[in-house]
């Protein structure tokens, strides 16, 4: 599930019963195998429905696992919020020094990535904390820190900063400034709106302190008839404030009338123990405060009783944090040998790599000098240029696969749903194929012609990208003049939908039962060690292979003996395109001769490479080093003056997609209909798509093809 599926999908389950939700974020986080944003936030999201229901031990228990191991994810600003739910689970549970962590944490995090809203929320958070601990002044230091930051936050924020401002300096006994506090929470930042029930219990508090009667009784009704409608922490804060007052004023019966509504509460809800205990240390400080040595012995004695009934439970809850902590431990010491592993791993990949790729430009050196030296030889000279032409595709392919690796542990491979024609695919991709196979001497024999002409609905590319790498195992572990046998059948079809099997069997060396069930999709795996000199390649070829069908919702399965042969069997579901567009043929060897094209490209090399191809072919070429220039040349042009713009995308001044957007906007005749065709190094469909929607009519990926080229443009400019 893409990132925008699922925030979508939790907007529209949040009115649902809370196990329907924990049920789709329980499922989200089973389907999501990397540690990806959707599962970062399904985490996240499970883990506040069990902080709302009071079930902070499973709460933690969901969020630990990500907390220990947050650096893997990829960063976003609600990882900032994981850590402050763990925080406030932890304030809910007295355990402060762990609370101000896990605030700190989170401010560090929003630091390192500029994250300035964040800044004034953690700060007032943990100055909480110390207000909790009645550590006034280190909690002025924090909310002052808040306040600083308060220009890049909101007004809610706000809001919540200076009425915690109001209540440290209430209790600094800074009154003046406090009444300040108040009235910009108030006035400037509509603080009712937000935090109604803490303003009226410091409205209440300051207005006793300033001996301001009329204001204090005013502000004490007022919180006594919102009592019913307060959570419990502001239930207990506000039945505080008015014991503290009624005592200091020696207001006996407001003591009383305090206490009796207490009491109420805990009848209602008997296992608030948190109340329960607050009655009776109120209940002592009063008698204490008479001389009644037998109401303080009956207080005590009910807290007593209390604790004894809270003690089971605390124990419980204690063995459970030390099963948990056990196995946080355990899973710990497990991710750190997984590290270690994928760390050696990668040293192993890029020691390989560095191998693989000084190999083919070692190769490309070498023939280079040859050719500096035989140039009289052409046979010779065109040898060399062979070499070097297969020694440059392969360290493409060595760039793409790292690419399409990193693409997908980033969970940035976008699958289209895009009208395709299954036979133009299957056909390309042999194309492709039987010449790396014949060169290798290898032979093929393929087995679908009683899939003709069908047109689906499907990811084309990485059909491609899982077919090429099936066919480049069978080519590179395959035995000098072996086979290869490709065949591809239908299985079940409906209205709507289709299921087709692709099935390739080569003669090679084949595999262990233990290698294909241990190693075979690992990244940066090869088939046997000792051969990796002969066969080469990244190793993310099949690894590769397996997270495309597994998000095409499909199956591979492999068959191998190791020394006779091996088997890949790959079964894909696809939609059917029941109005299947009018294919248009691409052009191929057709003549562009006398044809006028601007060529916009800011790399002196490239350009050179795209105008030596164009002239060969016979076209004359105009250049322009940026898209700015290349759109002053295009406007004061006659109309119908270029027959095509060839486009770079990433360049100073102006890049090709904004030169683009100018082109197509422009008020001449022609700004709609010249073919402009991309050309850059930016090869994934995401790219292509935002070509297209620049106003450009197609993408040619570099490093340039010169028929993949010649044809993209002489495609566009409709030439026979």
């Amino acid at each position: 599930m893409n990132y925008e599926a699922f925030l979508a999908e939790t907007e529209r389950i949040s009115t649902l019963p809370e196990r329907e939700q924990l049920n789709f974020y329980t499922d989200v986080m089973n389907q999501e195998t990397g540690k990806t944003k959707v599962a970062m936030m399904a985490c996240f999201y499970k883990a506040l429905l069990y902080y709302h229901a009071g079930d902070y031990l499973t709460a933690k228990e969901i969020l630990e696992p990500l907390i220990i191991d947050y650096q893997s994810y990829e960063y976003m600003p609600e990882l900032i919020s994981c850590f402050n739910l763990m925080g406030v689970i932890a304030y809910c549970e007295g355990e402060y020094i762990l609370t101000r962590y896990f605030f700190k944490r989170g401010l560090k995090i929003a630091e390192n990535h500029k994250e300035k809203s964040r800044y004034s929320y953690e700060y007032n958070n943990i100055a909480l904390t110390y207000i909790a601990q009645q550590d006034y002044v280190k909690a002025l230091g924090y909310i002052l820190m808040a306040d600083q930051y308060l220009g890049d936050s909101d007004e809610k924020m706000g809001a919540y900063v200076y009425l915690n401002m109001a209540s440290i300096y209430h209790n600094l006994s800074r009154l003046r400034e406090s009444a300040e506090a108040y009235n910009k929470c108030v006035e400037k930042y509509h603080g009712y709106q937000y935090v109604e029930h803490d303003l009226l219990i410091c409205g209440m508090l300051l207005a006793f302190k300033k001996k301001n009667w009329e204001q204090y009784e005013t502000f004490q009704k007022k919180v006594l008839d919102k009592m019913d409608e307060m959570y419990v922490s502001e239930f207990i804060d506000a039945c505080k404030a008015i014991f503290d007052c009624a005592m200091e004023d020696k207001d006996t019966a407001l003591v009383y009338g305090i206490l009796a509504r207490m009491e109420a509460y805990v009848n209602l809800h008997p296992d608030e123990l948190k109340v329960c205990l607050k009655v009776e240390e109120y209940k002592y400080t009063y008698a204490k405060s008479i001389g009644d040595k037998g109401g303080m012995l009956a207080a005590l004695e009910r807290k007593d009783a209390l604790y004894a009934k809270m003690i089971p439970a605390l124990e419980t809850q204690r063995s459970l944090e030390f099963e948990r902590y056990f196995e946080v431990n355990r899973k710990l010491q497990q991710s750190v040998e997984n590290e270690t592993r994928a760390n050696q791993v990668k040293t192993e990949f890029l020691a390989n790599m560095s191998h693989d790729i000084r190999t083919p430009i070692n190769g490309i050196m070498g023939m280079l000098t040859m050719i500096a030296n035989e140039r009289s030889d052409q046979e010779k000279v065109d040898e060399c240029i062979g070499k070097i032409d297969a020694c440059t595709k392969h360290l493409l392919s060595l760039v793409n696969d790292v690419l399409d690796m990193t693409k997908l542990e980033t969970d940035a491979v976008v699958l289209e749903q895009e009208p395709f024609n299954l036979d133009q695919v299957c056909v390309e991709t042999m194309e492709m194929i039987e010449f790396q196979a014949v060169e290798a001497g290898l032979h093929v024999y393929a087995d679908h012609d009683d899939v003709l002409d069908v047109n689906l609905i499907g990811s084309p590319l990485q059909l491609k990208k899982i077919l090429v790498n099936l066919y480049g195992n069978s080519i590179k572990y395959n035995k000098p003049q072996g086979a290869i046998y490709t065949s591809l059948r239908e299985l079940e079809r409906s209205e709507t939908s289709v299921s087709y099997e692709f099935k390739i069997r080569d003669t090679g060396i084949g595999m262990t039962k233990e290698f294909i069930e241990t190693r075979l999709y690992e990244p940066f795996i090869q088939g046997e060690n000792a051969g990796r000199s002969q066969y080469g390649g990244t190793g993310l070829g099949m690894s590769i292979v397996k997270q495309l069908v597994e998000r095409m919702h499909g199956s591979i399965q492999v068959e191998s003996t190791p020394g006779v042969e091996t088997c890949f069997t790959v079964i894909l579901p696809f939609a059917i395109d029941l109005n299947p567009p009018q294919r248009r043929k691409r052009l191929e060897n057709a003549d562009i001769s006398g044809k006028r094209i601007l060529v916009v490209e800011d790399n002196e090399l490239n350009m050179e490479i795209a105008e030596y191809i164009l002239k060969e072919a016979g076209a004359s070429v105009e250049k322009a080093e940026n898209g700015k220039v290349a759109l002053e040349q295009y406007q004061i042009s006659e109309e119908g003056y270029y027959d095509a713009i060839l486009m770079d995308l990433m360049m100073p001044v102006m890049d090709g997609y904004e030169a683009a957007r100018q082109i197509r906007s422009s008020d001449r005749a022609d700004a709609k209909t010249i073919p402009i065709v991309a050309m850059s190094a930016n090869a994934y469909m995401e790219d292509v798509k935002k070509c297209l929607a620049a106003g450009m009519n197609e993408h040619v990926s570099k490093p340039v093809f010169k028929d993949t080229l010649l044809s993209a443009l002489a495609t566009q400019m409709n030439v026979k």
